[in-house]
């Protein structure tokens, strides 16, 4: 899992604007029994990304700033997630998605992500 997560930060290299794409096929992201499971997490300039799995059995993505957080989140239970799931994460000066699918499904699920000013 480990390396998975260092490979996906290592790909985040605009704080301002950016998209990732990738699957998981992660055990631990997957399984309802492991109460919360990080995907990644990069620390870039002023933003932070973070994507976690938490004890809901939802995908939650983070990008926060010194002026606002913005996260969206997706109920996995809502997804086919028995071969892996697909994920998208983009995110510019305006807005944040995030983009989940499961192996075999033609259509994403996207939720545009809420922003709170700090």
């Amino acid at each position: 899992m480990r390396n998975l997560e260092n490979k996906l930060a290592e790909m985040i290299t605009n704080e301002h604007k950016g998209m990732l794409e990738f699957s998981c096929t992660e055990a631990a992201v997957l399984d309802e029994a492991v109460k919360e499971a990080p995907v990644f997490y990069k620390l870039l300039g002023e933003a932070r990304f973070r994507l976690v799995r938490n004890n809901k059995f939802e995908l939650v993505f983070v990008h926060l700033t010194e002026d606002w957080m913005r996260h969206a989140k997706i109920n996995l239970k809502e997804i086919n997630f028995t071969d892996g799931i697909d994920i998208k994460v983009s995110w510019n000066e305006a807005e944040n998605f995030l983009s989940v699918k499961g192996k075999h499904d033609a259509e994403y699920t996207t939720v545009k992500a809420v922003q709170m000013d700090n």
